[in-house]
């Protein structure tokens, strides 16, 4: 067993990091091992496969964006304010030194990770599409936001750009990337 102080979330936590720099084929057990000093046993005692680790890092991505969403304070917030929080995410994912999103690392390997962690992302991908979506109309409804289109085919526009731009981030800089998420912006006429 891991001797370390919340020795799950530290896990969880390098889980994390490693499926955002490498993809989930791109790292093992025996990475956290070495980063916690441990033997892979350790990280086998709380989660004896790396299927079981990759859905418990997905899980508690979908759980942290269920508590946002829900929270009443959030729920207050212009539509505009709502959609800077979720372009927050992803630029603090690049200040990250050059990670990608957890969702777009995990689509890149979709067909060749475990059906019960395609089913974890699959989910994450929806609830994280509703949301947009809802915000993208009740901003329309609103008269601060003007696109064309359907917001369900706008909002999934919106996702794939911010993945796409975490990704040519990687090769042209964080610049690049925030001139990406001003165009987004100007795009819903901000």
């Amino acid at each position: 067993m891991v001797k370390i102080e919340n020795s799950k979330r530290t896990i969880l936590n390098l889980a994390e990091s490693f499926l955002q720099d490498k993809g989930f084929n791109g790292f093992s057990y025996a990475h956290i091992a070495t980063e916690l000093g441990v033997k892979n046993a350790a990280i086998h005692y709380h989660y004896p496969t790396k299927e079981a680790l990759g859905c418990a890092v997905v899980k508690r991505y979908r759980d942290r964006f269920q508590l946002w969403i829900n929270n009443s304070r959030v729920k207050a917030l212009s539509p505009t304010d709502k959609l800077d929080w979720f372009f927050s995410i992803y630029t603090d994912t690049r200040a990250d030194k050059g990670k990608v999103c957890l969702v777009g690392s995990m689509e890149a390997e979709f067909n060749s990770v475990p059906e019960a962690l395609q089913e974890e992302v699959k989910a994450l991908h929806k609830e994280m599409l509703k949301w947009l979506e809802a915000t993208l109309v009740e901003g329309r409804e609103a008269g601060v936001f003007q696109f064309n289109g359907e917001p369900a085919n706008k909002s999934a526009l919106i996702l794939s750009t911010l993945q796409g731009a975490l990704q040519m981030a990687r090769a042209l800089g964080t610049k690049k990337f925030r001139d990406v998420v001003e165009q987004l912006k100007l795009d819903l006429v901000f």
